[in-house]
């Protein structure tokens, strides 16, 4: 519970998508970065995903010459019961580029106001992002995992971890987090497979499990 509010995350994966690919809004871009208030996989989140219609073609990569299709009538919120449900929270945008913390450090990083230059904010307000690395981080029995988060591959920490098969699709793949890394302008975090840290350029598809808030 934050600031009053239930926060869930979807128990899978919705897909391997970019976290931001410019293609996606208009077809002759190809750029990318790292500000969550533009990305390309929010609009997707806030938009088709959140109506739960159409099906849609997203493009991933470098270049934007891989895609997937998604049917979200399938995938997407059901109905307006569910959509009258989830609340417009604040989202934290604070960055940072060092790996070796705590998840008590990163949590004070993301509501920080350390930012990639020329970033125009740290917060936005929405109804569907990604969980934070401190989410990942404290969803560690803490008891039996004591390392930093680039340590969390650590056999004790995955297998004290409930989010670590959520977010790595049970070590099949990577996942987006919603955190930028702050000193470099098309990266954010991610959760390798192996259940530690890391970073990623968003153009990269690695796996997507929404988060809300009630």
């Amino acid at each position: 519970v934050f600031d009053g509010k239930l926060k869930l995350i979807r128990g899978n994966q919705i897909g391997r998508l970019a976290w931001d690919q410019d293609k996606n809004d208009d077809s002759s871009k190809t750029t990318y970065d790292n500000d969550w208030s533009t990305a390309t996989l929010q609009k997707l989140l806030n938009g088709s995903y959140y109506n739960g219609t159409g099906t849609v073609k997203y493009y991933s990569g470098s270049t934007g010459k891989s895609s997937t299709t998604l049917d979200m009538t399938s995938i997407g919120i059901k109905n307006d019961t569910t959509r009258s449900l989830i609340a417009d929270t604040t989202y934290y945008l604070g960055g940072g580029d060092n790996s070796s913390v705590y998840p008590n450090q990163i949590y004070e990083y993301e509501r920080g106001t350390t930012v990639y230059t020329g970033r125009p904010t740290t917060t936005w307000t929405g109804k569907i992002a990604l969980a934070y690395p401190s989410d990942y981080g404290y969803a560690a029995d803490l008891n039996q995992c004591t390392k930093q988060l680039n340590s969390y591959n650590d056999s004790t920490c995955t297998s004290n971890n409930w989010m670590k098969a959520i977010i790595t699709n049970n070590g099949n793949n990577y996942g987006w987090l919603l955190t930028p890394y702050s000193d470099q302008s098309g990266i954010a975090w991610s959760v390798h497979s192996s259940g530690r840290d890391a970073h990623y350029g968003t153009h990269y598809a690695l796996g997507v499990a929404p988060v809300i808030h009630l």
